[in-house]
């Protein structure tokens, strides 16, 4: 007879189940009056049981959706401070390679102007040297034609009395 009660109450626990799939909810059956109270209980115990489980299952599914929605923001979340990085790093490089040329172009025109500077100190020293050097060179020159001259007039002289005294002696012998 233990067992002719069971089965009500386990015909009773699979037919809501398919019929909760099936149709809706239906009137309780007459065969749950036929059981005692410990059976009463146990099956409402079963069927608190099973529907703390599908609470559960769906805790469980809603809390998977939530860690899924979580992750989806993380990772976007990720994604746009990555880009946020990468548009600043990028930004960060510009501007270091305007500052750079900046600089570059600086110190170049620092450097032109040094060696314009430069070049001009070393073509007036080129000038003051050359200006100086012909100076001395044609003092030089001035200076060996005075020396010449003064030799020549001293070899002429010197060549007059030599022939002066040539013809001189020359007269004397012929007489």
């Amino acid at each position: 007879m233990a067992n002719e009660q069971d089965t009500p109450v386990k015909q009773e626990q699979s037919a809501p189940e398919s019929e909760e799939a099936k149709k809706p909810a239906a009137a309780p059956q007459p065969t749950v009056d036929f059981l005692d109270e410990t059976q009463q209980r146990a099956a409402a115990a079963y069927m608190a049981y099973l529907d703390a489980e599908r609470q559960l299952e769906q805790a469980y599914k809603d809390q998977e959706a939530a860690a899924e929605t979580d992750y989806s923001q993380a990772v976007e979340q990720s994604r746009r401070a990555c880009q946020e990085t990468v548009t600043q790093a990028r930004k960060n490089l510009e501007t270091s390679m305007t500052q750079a040329k900046k600089t570059m172009d600086e110190a170049l025109a620092k450097a032109r102007q040094a060696f314009d500077e430069a070049s001009a100190q070393a073509r007036k020293a080129y000038e003051d040297a050359s200006v100086q050097s012909k100076k001395e060179h044609d003092e030089s020159v001035a200076q060996a034609l005075k020396v010449r001259d003064d030799a020549e007039k001293k070899a002429r002289a010197t060549h007059g009395q030599a022939m002066a005294r040539t013809w001189t002696v020359f007269t004397k012998a012929r007489r």
